[in-house]
């Protein structure tokens, strides 16, 4: 049986983000056919999985557990181990499906533009060396592979022979997109209502699951609401369920979740028509929190993130059976436009948001959930992983890819370096030559 670690940025444990979501479910389905260990940051928790304690700055431990399997998964890894496995037998899988090359264009805005420079060539850099070093590459839909395979083959990852073996390319880099739980929908646990008592019977309720990013759009739907409001009938009113995603500081993300608050807040919406979770609900719990509510929403600004975006929580939305609007632009929308799963709008447009709601509150949403509660079986997990389930029931027999291994190693150097300025810059040069000095040590202990 292949033995599979899955090494997650993020903990796992109650409280997830997509990232630790992703990397959990991915091992469930695996484990069906492989032997599977989680290795992520502490605290952990009980998964129905062995777990390992061993976050980025792990390295050691992170290098010992990879030279014990004969697959890693990985969405990214230190520089000294992308090296490490690169040069072992193990193979590595990159799980790319958050393409961060081009989120982090949206995510520095506003920062210094030294700072700027730095993030963003240091998240280009070890997404090269991923690419470079691993053996197959993931990605959530056909437009991220576009993706991969054009910043690949620009920077000679893709060869004559990689073409001869695999015309289409399937085999080095897969669709894997977000999936459905396998067990049947949610039910209403109340748990949202009650949470917003402002919230009387007989009026709706607006679910924005997730984050709040600066590249995403919560004061289009929060003035969709008010649009809802002076059409008259049932009050419709807007939640938003996180405010405090788990690793929120480490994101850099807080001030576009304080700059929503405020514009609810001048707005005379926050605690009338736009409601707040403070926290962030429970990945067991979020079930019975979106069943509660009657549409799904999500939206964005008109940028290139959208374009190779995968919003994991219109996946979630259609596990509740919930109709979902959302802004035009992204994979997803895309799909539930195409497949009657609910409404797609144009960006930043009000009015169109507001009409879009009122036409699946009313008979419209009928219809939608009786298309996502047939598409649902084939959304589910266990389907979404079966190709990279049966990639790594071979994986052991089957040869390493080749690896560019000067191209990792040079990633890995500008990885250093950029991570480096941003020490140098943020705390001061002792810390700097510390940082420096650390990686050297590791280097030297793991060659």
């Amino acid at each position: 049986m292949t033995s599979v670690l899955v090494v997650s940025p993020e903990p796992v444990g109650e409280r997830m983000a997509g990232p630790a979501i992703r990397s959990l479910e991915l091992a469930r389905v695996l484990a069906a056919t492989c032997d599977v260990t989680v290795a992520a940051a502490a605290p952990g928790a009980a998964i129905g999985l062995p777990l390992l304690e061993a976050g980025m700055g792990d390295v050691e431990r992170l290098v010992r557990a990879a030279r014990e399997h004969d697959v890693v998964v990985a969405q990214e890894l230190p520089p000294v181990v992308i090296e490490r496995l690169a040069r072992g037998p193990a193979k590595l899988v990159a799980d790319l499906y958050n393409p961060q090359v081009v989120e982090v264009l949206e995510g520095v805005a506003g920062r210094a533009a030294a700072e700027r420079r730095r993030l963003h060539r240091r998240i280009v850099a070890r997404s090269l060396a991923m690419c470079a070093a691993a053996d197959l590459v993931l990605c959530a839909n056909e437009r991220q592979r576009d993706l991969w395979i054009g910043g690949m083959a620009l920077h000679g990852l893709i060869e004559p022979g990689d073409h001869d073996r695999d015309p289409a390319l399937r085999e080095r880099v897969m669709v894997i997109p977000f999936g459905l739980p396998d067990g049947p929908p949610p039910e209403p646990s109340g748990a949202l209502r009650r949470a917003f008592p402002a919230i009387v019977p007989g009026e709706r309720v607006l679910v924005w699951g997730g984050g709040l990013w600066g590249w995403l759009d919560p004061v289009t739907p929060m003035r969709a609401v008010r649009l809802l409001a002076e059409r008259g009938g049932p009050r419709v009113h807007l939640v938003l369920l996180g405010a405090a995603r788990p690793a929120l500081a480490a994101s850099g993300q807080a001030g576009a979740g304080e700059r929503a608050l405020a514009a609810a807040r001048e707005g005379g919406l926050l605690g009338e028509l736009v409601h707040v979770n403070a926290g962030w609900v429970p990945y067991a719990e979020r079930g019975g929190w979106l069943a509660d509510a009657d549409l799904g929403v999500t939206a964005h600004h008109d940028h290139l993130e959208a374009r190779y975006a995968h919003r994991t929580r219109v996946l979630d939305y259609l596990w509740a059976g919930l109709p979902v609007v959302a802004t035009r632009g992204d994979a997803l929308a895309e799909a539930v436009e195409r497949d009657g799963f609910g409404a797609a709008v144009p960006p930043g447009d009000p009015a169109a948001f507001a009409g879009a709601c009122a036409r699946l509150l009313g008979p419209d949403g009928a219809a939608a959930r009786g298309r996502i509660a047939a598409a649902a079986p084939g959304l589910r997990w266990s389907a979404a992983v079966a190709p990279l389930a049966a990639w790594c029931a071979t994986a052991p027999a089957n040869e390493r890819r080749p690896v560019r291994r000067g191209v990792v190693r040079r990633a890995g150097l500008a990885q250093y370096r950029w991570a480096f300025g941003e020490t140098l810059a943020g705390e001061g040069p002792a810390a700097a030559a510390r940082r420096v000095g650390r990686r050297l040590r590791r280097a030297v202990r793991l060659r």
